[in-house]
């Protein structure tokens, strides 16, 4: 990587850090917009689990921005290194367009498909439904369907992980 591409994301990552919320300017405003009010929230259940929702929401976003600045501050570390945009599993270099629209990128786009497929590719289907059966029946003189299984057996589970 050349110094003007180095020195253009140690731009990038002082502006983010200097923020501390590493976030845009219109990602601020629309915070800004959805912050849910201080106090006591007052009105029907209905108000109440909103703004519960809503706080839940917010900390999960802060938890996450926690991780992103986290992020930067390693990529930082790298830059200051020499080793940034050197992909921590094979050593090359990871392209600019990936380091464009991921900054905080540390494997190359083969490594990280790989390492994809390692974590979601041993995923098997939990279920296997071809044995159920629709029922009709009718109840209070509308038509309703319904599955059934003939047993448990015929409900083919299958290990979430492969061993």
């Amino acid at each position: 990587m050349n110094k003007l591409s180095t020195q253009k994301f140690m731009n990038l990552f002082n502006d983010i850090l200097s923020d501390k919320t590493g976030q845009t300017p219109s990602a601020k405003k629309l915070e800004k917009l959805f912050t849910p009010t201080q106090g006591p929230v007052k009105g029907d259940e209905v108000d109440i689990v909103t703004a519960q929702k809503e706080t839940q929401l917010k900390t999960r976003l802060d938890e996450r921005n926690v991780l992103f600045l986290k992020k930067v501050e390693a990529a930082k570390q790298k830059i200051l290194s020499g080793e940034y945009g050197l992909c921590e599993d094979c050593g090359t270099d990871i392209s600019q367009k990936r380091l464009m629209a991921r900054p905080t990128a540390c494997l190359c786009i083969g490594c990280q498909e790989e390492k994809e497929r390692e974590q979601f590719g041993s995923f098997k289907h939990r279920r296997d439904l071809s044995a159920m059966k629709e029922e009709e029946f009718v109840e209070d003189g509308h038509i309703s369907r319904k599955t059934k299984f003939a047993s448990m057996k015929t409900i083919g589970f299958e290990s979430v992980v492969d061993m």
